[in-house]
């Protein structure tokens, strides 16, 4: 069974041996208990402080649009960037005398939150928590997370900003969800990446869930705040126009490798014949172009063997230079 997020799952059905007609089940958004609303919002900005500050102005206003009446998750991707969110949209319902709104009615919640706003370790969160603010991520202390989780699964806490850990790890929904912004530092690439559409389906499944909250939700809603350039990529993402394509070229010396070691690739023939059995070559046949091999190519090679030796036998130079094949 594949969910929503994988467009070309008879990619994946193909790659896995699997019987389409038999053993092969789709889920799409259809199946969702709670439908997601989802909106898109590109930032034309180009100077980072003021497209920062625009993201901050936007998320307060989406913000105050669901205060007192339903819990906000907002995804940020570092942890210095959670503070910094949160405090910029209490600051602002300050400045718009708008903060009464963001705490429930009851004395007894702002009772709750003020006392244990006492015990907690996290300076940032110690002045966050009694306006019904919190932040969450995994530099924080394990007792002031788990805190965090309870309140904000109780209803106490209205919004909260976190990185994308809580997203993976903690099955805690919200009324809406907000990835604020797109970017994120990739340390292998040393350079900021776009998020993964498994990221952002990740984030964005935590809007409207049943069952977790006090009172079931009729809809959840799932805002992406990105740059305009972007925006495009993002709607065709989330609208399974565009394929998930492989990865493996880039570790293909690593894996080669590998095969070698445990014996399954003895030589040249051994290593064409397994480069058929990955994902890789199934999404070749499909796409050719996109994995270096042209149409005319294609036609005249309809299971490109030629290629797959010529991946195979620069995976093996490689291997040479590190004296790691002969």
């Amino acid at each position: 069974g594949l969910s929503a997020t994988l467009p070309n799952y008879e990619d994946v059905a193909t790659f896995l041996r699997v019987k389409p007609d038999k053993g092969l089940f789709f889920f799409d958004n259809s199946y969702r208990p709670v439908p997601l609303e989802q909106q898109y919002i590109g930032i034309t900005e180009k100077k980072a402080i003021k497209r920062f500050q625009i993201m901050n102005e936007l998320v307060y206003q989406k913000t105050l649009e669901e205060a007192g009446v339903n819990q906000v998750l907002v995804f940020v991707h570092s942890r210095k960037e959670c503070a910094k969110t949160a405090k910029a949209i209490r600051d602002m319902a300050l400045a718009e005398d708008t903060l009464v709104n963001f705490l429930r009615e009851d004395s007894a919640s702002r009772e709750i939150l003020q006392t244990e706003a006492e015990g907690v370790k996290s300076k940032e969160l110690a002045e966050l928590l009694p306006y019904g603010f919190a932040i969450h991520h995994a530099g924080m202390a394990r007792g002031d997370r788990t805190l965090v989780e309870d309140l904000f699964a109780d209803g106490h806490i209205q919004v909260l900003v976190s990185t994308a850990t809580l997203a993976w790890g903690v099955n805690l929904p919200a009324h809406t969800v907000i990835i604020k912004g797109t970017l994120v530092y990739s340390p292998e690439k040393g350079a900021w990446t776009e998020l993964s559409m498994m990221d952002v389906m990740q984030m964005l499944g935590r809007a409207g869930r049943p069952g977790f909250v006090s009172r079931a939700d009729d809809k959840g809603v799932g805002i992406i705040l990105t740059t305009h350039s972007e925006l495009q990529y993002y709607l065709s993402l989330l609208n399974q126009q565009l394929p998930i394509e492989s990865q493996y070229v880039a570790k293909l010396a690593d894996n080669l490798n590998a095969e070698v070691v445990l014996g399954t690739v003895q030589s040249a023939d051994d290593a064409v014949a397994w480069l058929g059995y990955t994902y890789l070559y199934v999404r070749m046949l499909r796409n050719p172009t996109l994995y270096g091999a042209s149409e005319a190519e294609k036609a005249s090679d309809p299971l490109l063997e030629q290629r797959r030796l010529d991946m195979v036998h620069s995976a093996a130079i490689t291997l040479d230079k590190c004296a790691l094949l002969k």
